[in-house]
């Protein structure tokens, strides 16, 4: 088998193939035979039909099978033999029988860019310092003392963080998207965060037995999907209004939280969970600029068959939730965030095998470990599920991310902020 290779635009390649001709008449014969095994004519019994009459009757669409299975089979190798880093399906654009019965074809492809060297000097990050203020924690302590609150009914207006029990009649829903007529007896916290803003800012005010008109704009994040970027128009009569009953924080509350003994043991260990909070925020942002600047250093060219297949993935993630959007506006959204996501992947591959950063078994341990507290199972059983479901490789891939961001963050100049 001949193969050549010539450059096209940018990371497309043609790759030039022949077959010699006894290789396609073995696999002729194949297809022949098979033909015969399965054609039935008149006057003849199956597989018995002359090998004459069955290339006379079936000769071009033999030589059709036969091109395609040669190119499935000899493609391959051919990429093997020109040692290409493919990153597309191959099409073939020009595909013809030689002369001597050989068979020649034309493969454009896509490959991944040859990149050398990975430069990462001069890496600069912000380090901040990280401190848990006593208001902070004293958030989460309301946080708690709501969650263990009691509530009981009042004769009067509803306030502000009041939970208000509820009629609600549709009266206008341009989209259909409510299929109901209403929902009776709803109660609405309107102290909670997620309440919809427009409950939080009308029904204040409003008594038992008084209604009004209240047009809801959901937002495009609203955690039902069906009402996310809807407008409905709401009757809202109150039947009831309940007052907070709050306790005190004391070590009777941090006994029923389950977290702590004393109030002062559940203090301590709120801060320490916003500390850590605060430093995996921080991490985590470094990590994005380094990413930022190593790509914006090594900017190689990105295959255009790997970003249409991350925006197709995209697409239909996001019909899942929103199956109106358009299909165009999604991939022009995701488009730049793609192809950035795709160079960092070339790239911190390529700096694991520059820096001989590689993944122990101590790591994928450690993965595990942590896997498991964090599911509330054993070792075992985390190992039992990560095989069952395929993800060792992945898991294995984040990890060696993880452990490429640590030694670049490790190398970059670091500034504090005050």
């Amino acid at each position: 088998m001949k193969v050549e290779v010539k450059e096209a635009e940018g990371l497309m390649r043609k790759l030039f193939v022949e077959v010699p001709a006894d290789q396609v008449k073995t696999e002729e014969e194949k297809q022949y035979e098979d033909f015969r095994k399965k054609v039935t004519l008149k006057g003849f019994r199956k597989g018995k039909v002359p090998l004459n009459m069955i290339k006379s009757l079936y000769g071009n669409e033999v030589k059709a099978i036969v091109a395609d299975e040669v190119v499935k089979s000899t493609y391959p190798l051919a990429v093997r033999e020109a040692t290409l880093h493919v990153a597309s399906y191959p099409n073939v654009t020009e595909l013809k029988y030689t002369d001597d019965g050989g068979l020649a074809y034309t493969a454009e492809v896509e490959v991944f860019p040859e990149v050398g060297t990975i430069g990462f000097d001069g890496l600069k990050l912000k380090s901040e310092k990280i401190e848990i203020a006593d208001k902070d924690v004293d958030e989460i302590v309301e946080f708690y003392r709501v969650r263990f609150s009691d509530t009981r009914k009042v004769e009067r207006e509803a306030k502000a963080d009041d939970v208000v029990m509820v009629d609600l009649d549709k009266l206008d829903d341009p989209n259909g998207i409510m299929k109901e007529s209403g929902f009776a007896d709803v109660e609405i916290d309107l102290a909670k965060e997620l309440t919809v803003k427009e409950f939080k800012e009308q029904i204040p005010g409003m008594k038992a037995g008084e209604e009004k008109e209240i047009k809801v704009s959901y937002s495009d994040d609203y955690p039902d999907a069906r009402f996310a970027g809807a407008s409905i128009t709401y009757k809202v009569k109150v039947n009831e209004v309940k007052e907070r009953i709050m306790p005190e924080f004391d070590d009777a509350l941090a006994k029923r939280s389950g977290q702590a003994e004393t109030a002062l043991e559940l203090r301590l260990k709120i801060r320490d969970e916003l500390l850590h909070e605060k430093e995996d925020i921080a991490r985590n942002a470094q990590k994005r600029e380094v990413i930022k600047q190593v790509c914006d250093k090594n900017n190689i060219p990105i295959p255009e068959a790997l970003v249409e297949e991350y925006l197709e993935a995209v697409v239909k993630d996001v019909h899942k939730n929103y199956p109106t959007a358009k299909e165009e506006d999604i991939k022009r959204d995701y488009r730049e965030p793609g192809i950035s996501s795709i160079r960092w992947n070339i790239l911190f591959h390529r700096m694991a095998e520059q820096e001989k950063i590689v993944v122990e078994s101590a790591d994928t341990d450690k993965w595990i470990e942590v896997f498991a507290r964090n599911n509330n199972i054993t070792v075992d059983q985390a190992r039992e599920a990560l095989t069952r479901s395929g993800r060792a490789d992945s898991v294995k891939d984040s990890i060696l991310e993880e452990k490429v961001l640590d030694f670049l963050i490790e190398k970059a100049d670091k500034t504090s902020e005050t």
